[in-house]
């Protein structure tokens, strides 16, 4: 019995703790569309076909659940011609659980451009964006998941994405 016992703790999933130090480097890939009003009617909005969303974010760990997150992301987009994207925003992401799979949420703020294509004028606009995702853990050092994200505010543009993403971390001793 005392076999079985110590073969079942080696085979359980072990608790992976996050804690104050630890950073990370994330690159997501990611399908995404925008909507804009279109500034020469107001009752026409502005949304490409789809696009395709590169984001590289840093986040450090400064207790057990929460770290703060900076990250850049560039897009580009068809439909209408091509138009082009381009954010940057920093906040909090809080960890539920810190197991094998981990549910996350964020919620950050920054700024978005957006350019080209069918867009009459240029547009940049402060924005807040809400997300999360789930992060599965191959290693200490590694993981890979799926987020999505959702950036609107007081602006007019509204950008929404859904992508993969590949996590490397260290410092966690």
């Amino acid at each position: 019995m005392r076999k079985l016992a110590v073969i079942a703790c080696l085979l359980a999933p072990r608790a992976a703790s996050a804690g104050d130090g630890e950073s990370a480097a994330s690159a997501q890939l990611a399908a995404g569309t925008y909507v804009l009003p279109d500034p020469e009617d107001e009752d026409e909005t502005i949304t490409p076909i789809a696009g395709g969303v590169l984001v590289g974010s840093y986040e450090r760990g400064f207790s057990e659940a929460l770290s703060w997150r900076i990250e850049l992301a560039a897009a580009v987009y068809g439909g209408g011609g091509v138009s082009w994207g381009a954010a940057a925003a920093g906040g909090l992401v809080y960890r539920f659980d810190v197991l094998k799979y981990v549910p996350y949420a964020l919620l950050e703020v920054g700024g978005s451009y957006l350019d080209g294509g069918p867009i009459p004028e240029r547009a940049i606009d402060p924005v807040v964006l809400l997300g999360g995702g789930v992060d599965v853990l191959q290693s200490r050092d590694l993981s890979y998941g799926v987020e999505a994200r959702l950036a609107s505010f007081a602006g007019d543009t509204t950008t929404v994405s859904i992508g993969v993403r590949v996590t490397h971390r260290w410092g966690y001793f």
